[in-house]
């Protein structure tokens, strides 16, 4: 009985890990002129098409992409609906789910990352939605390092080394903030009212 439950445990771990995804290191079309239909480069090692990567993703936490194609370690995405116009340049934060966010800048080269691999300790604001004014605490004896803050399209606008941050002066929006700290870093969306 002990071997099955081992077996067991050491299966869903294994599904656990491989369920992990990295973010992809660049964006590119395959035409290079626009990023309506972005295809992302998976680093080495992710297994590529091999990997449990989402059928939907999330750009600029509005616009909706559909998995089309895999080949050769490309993950090709489309517009879904068509109708919505897609942004002018590569510079976009990609939500796969899972805790996986990804921003890129405006040649498509991967910026900040937060994914799931980086979830030795865990991280939490309040209060989200905020007015202005976060209080970040960790947990697992992680120490923090630096806080940066990022507009939704992956452009850093703040940073700073404290636990409590204001940005009372910055517009209503959507937010990413990434903790940098001795076990890795995250990043977590966050609502300014």
């Amino acid at each position: 009985m002990k071997k099955i439950t081992l077996l067991i445990s050491l299966f869903f771990a294994c599904s656990f890990l491989h369920a992990q995804l990295v973010c992809p290191t660049s964006i590119k079309t395959s035409g290079q002129s626009s990023p309506a239909e972005p295809i992302f480069t998976v680093p080495n090692g992710q297994n590529g098409c091999n990997s449990d990567w989402p059928t939907t993703i999330t750009v600029n936490g509005s616009l909706t992409y559909t998995f089309v194609n895999c080949n050769g370690g490309n993950l090709e995405y489309e517009l879904n609906p068509a109708s919505q116009t897609p942004p002018p340049t590569f510079e976009m934060t990609v939500d796969y789910g899972d805790g996986t966010v990804c921003s890129y800048d405006s040649s498509g080269n991967l910026i900040t990352l937060s994914s799931a691999e980086f979830k030795d300790y865990k991280v939490s604001f309040t209060p989200n939605p905020t007015t202005g004014l976060i209080n970040i605490q960790l947990n697992n004896s992680a120490v923090l390092e630096l806080v940066e803050v990022f507009t939704i399209t992956g452009r850093k606008v703040f940073t700073s080394n404290s636990k409590t941050i204001d940005l009372s002066n910055f517009n209503s929006g959507i937010y990413l903030l990434k903790t940098i700290t001795n076990l890795g870093s995250q990043t977590n969306r966050i609502i300014l009212k």
